[in-house]
């Protein structure tokens, strides 16, 4: 069987999020659309298409299995316009169905708690709670089930006064501390997670660790934002959101929808950022009111400019307090990144 990636005409949106990581990579629910594959169809060759031959370089650097595009036709294309943010704020609880179905260890994992021997409270049915055995839950939490599962990764920590509502998907070492998290939400692994998340999407080694709202957004890799920074996901005038990315306008067809935060972004303590904000790769703001395209590389203003050497040297230690490291390839198309973003 043959399976092809297909991110050769990206949706505008979709660039800020996708500049280090393709869509298939992306771990929605504790899976990526790559490892649902390869369990469904072992054995299968799987093609990319990328926006540009040096994307595509990354791309066979991080997956040495995965084939340039080469085939007249495939048994299957995945397209990266079938994961745009705002629609697959939509699909949470299919995304996490998807997980409970893929991973049989779920069912074994559920357990049954009495509430008064666990210290938490379960709001709803308990069969639709599952927590890995290596999690950590502290005394105080309220899981509530009523609009969908809850599920809790191997190494996630839930501290006390902690309100968690379903659908809900915390990944592996995740840390949530006086947090409330409604309305389906997807936190990937080794976050820091507290005040208020609605609705949003938070892939791997994220920071929202304080009070402050992030509703209705999409927040990508290795992001950190500042205590009280503050998210708006509706207009004053209930009007449909648009984005501005570049010279793109792309209309989300919804009148609830945040901020869309590109990889190694860096908010500030207080920033409040409008409705339709896009935060492009590697912005780093201070200034405490924001709206419209913060563009990549951004160095605390509009207008301002991280230094390329600042930079990595910041995402190297960064990435280090994680136990990861920047590999040379990706440090390398980084740099060219940089150069093409920044001339």
């Amino acid at each position: 069987m043959n399976l092809l990636f297909d991110d050769s005409k990206r949706n505008p949106s979709l660039e800020p999020l996708s500049r280090f990581h393709s869509f298939f990579e992306w771990n929605l629910g504790g899976v990526s659309l790559l490892e649902k594959l390869e369990r469904k169809y072992p054995g299968a060759k799987i093609f990319y298409k990328g926006p540009n031959p040096f994307f595509e370089k990354l791309i066979f650097q991080r997956y040495p299995h995965i084939l340039p595009a080469n085939l007249d036709t495939y048994d299957s294309i995945y397209s990266s316009d079938s994961y745009l943010p705002w629609e697959l704020l939509g699909t949470v609880t299919s995304i996490i169905e998807d997980t409970l179905n893929l991973e049989k260890d779920w069912k074994r994992f559920r357990q049954k708690y009495k509430a008064k021997q666990a210290g938490f409270h379960i709001v709803g049915k308990d069969k639709h709670l599952y927590i890995h055995p290596g999690a950590t839950i502290y005394p105080g939490v309220v899981f509530d089930t009523t609009h969908g599962p809850i599920l809790i990764e191997d190494g996630a920590k839930i501290s006390s006064f902690s309100f968690l509502e379903g659908p809900l998907f915390v990944g592996k070492n995740t840390q949530i501390d006086n947090a409330r998290i409604t309305g389906g939400c997807l936190i990937g692994n080794q976050c820091r997670i507290g005040g208020e998340v609605e609705n949003s999407i938070l892939l791997d080694y994220t920071n929202k660790h304080h009070e402050g709202f992030l509703g209705h957004s999409f927040v990508s890799t290795w992001v950190n934002l500042g205590a009280l920074s503050t998210t708006s996901d509706l207009k004053n005038n209930y009007g449909i959101v648009k984005l501005k990315i570049g010279d793109s306008v792309v209309n989300t067809g919804t009148i609830k929808f945040g901020s869309l935060i590109g990889p190694f972004t860096k908010l500030a303590i207080g920033v409040m950022s409008n409705t339709g904000t896009v935060f492009d790769i590697a912005s780093n703001i201070v200034e405490s009111r924001i709206q419209g395209y913060v563009s990549a590389f951004t160095w605390i203003k509009h207008g301002g400019r991280y230094r390329l050497e600042e930079f990595l040297f910041d995402t190297k230690k960064i990435m280090a307090r994680r136990g990861m490291n920047l590999f040379e390839f990706e440090e390398e198309y980084l740099r060219k990144l940089y150069g093409s973003l920044t001339e």
